[in-house]
């Protein structure tokens, strides 16, 4: 869970950002014994601190989430037409979407969607998240709805769970949940997030996926008062519901 690992920084370089100081400057300082966390003498400046830590400086606090140390985790909910990607010459990135206020350039996609697939994404500017959410390892489960061009086989569902190997892959997809909504939506849940993975799914057993929307990573859900192309700030308690397992 991301509570269990509450974000830190280098006890140096939060003072450093607080006072202006350079970086031996502020060492110093900590050295010199000036500065407290949360009340306790630290004299290290190689320490690394909570970033919901008070720090004291010659008897002045500051509170390290009111300075901005505390990152930001977005939800958006993607519109198609535009790219997961840091800049693209021939397509809008989804960055673009956010106000200049909040430094676009400094946030990152958690994980990509393709051009053409709209729903949950993460957008964030702490890369020790992004990392713990695409890392193979996590397997955190995606929940996306597929809109497909002909009627999804009955078989499909059994085919899935098996594990399907495409053409293109050296490797079998492991084990998906498909639901099957209605004639052509299938609802596919899968945790491994390989290249176009829903979509080759759906070709192995004869279909074509027209439309793609993903609906939930973890057990954190779009929001459905986001129209496409609105995001809004994540609270601490649903980031933590992206690494928790989803309950029937």
């Amino acid at each position: 869970m991301v509570s269990d690992k509450v974000q830190k920084e280098r006890l140096d370089k939060c003072v450093s950002k607080l006072t202006g100081l350079s970086r031996k400057e502020a060492s110093a300082l900590i050295k010199e014994g000036r500065v407290l966390v949360d009340g306790q003498a630290a004299l290290e400046a190689a320490l690394k601190i909570p970033v919901n830590s008070i720090i004291t400086i010659d008897d002045d606090e500051i509170s390290l989430y009111e300075e901005g140390f505390k990152k930001r985790v977005y939800m958006l909910n993607k519109p198609s037409d535009m790219v997961c990607a840091d800049r693209d010459r021939n397509h809008r990135i989804v960055t673009s979407l956010f106000v200049e206020e909040l430094r676009p350039d400094t946030l990152h996609c958690a994980g990509r969607l393709d051009i053409d697939t709209t729903g949950l994404l993460i957008v964030t500017d702490d890369g020790e998240l992004i990392h713990e959410i695409t890392h193979p390892k996590k397997e955190i489960t995606k929940l996306y709805r597929a809109v497909t061009d002909k009627p999804i086989p009955e078989k499909a569902v059994s085919a899935f769970l098996k594990g399907i190997k495409h053409p293109e892959e050296k490797f079998p997809y492991k084990s998906a949940k498909l639901t099957i909504e209605s004639a052509n939506v299938g609802l596919v849940e899968v945790k491994e997030g390989r290249f176009h993975e829903v979509k080759r799914l759906f070709e192995c057993v004869g279909c074509e996926v027209i439309e793609l929307t993903r609906l939930r990573i973890g057990s954190l859900e779009l929001d459905d008062s986001l129209e496409e192309g609105e995001y809004r700030l994540l609270s601490d308690d649903e980031v933590d519901l992206l690494f928790a397992k989803v309950t029937d």
